[in-house]
């Protein structure tokens, strides 16, 4: 009983994190938000940085072993 009442509470627990309306002036489900929202656009803007970094140097790399 113990283990199903931890596996239920458990399987609602993602439900918590939902988002609501009324931050903002967009909805969180439209693309303006996540292109507009510092939370959203500086983790993507750090990713983007990394991948470029990273394939400059495979360039430079590359075009050194020819």
């Amino acid at each position: 009983m113990t283990r199903s009442l931890l596996a239920l509470l458990l399987s609602l627990a993602p439900a918590l994190t939902f988002a609501h309306d009324g931050h903002g002036f967009f909805h969180g489900h439209e693309l303006a938000h996540y292109l507009t929202s510092p939370a959203h656009v500086i983790p993507v803007a750090i990713a983007v940085a990394i991948t470029a970094v990273l394939l400059f140097r495979r360039y430079k790399r590359a075009q050194e072993a020819r």
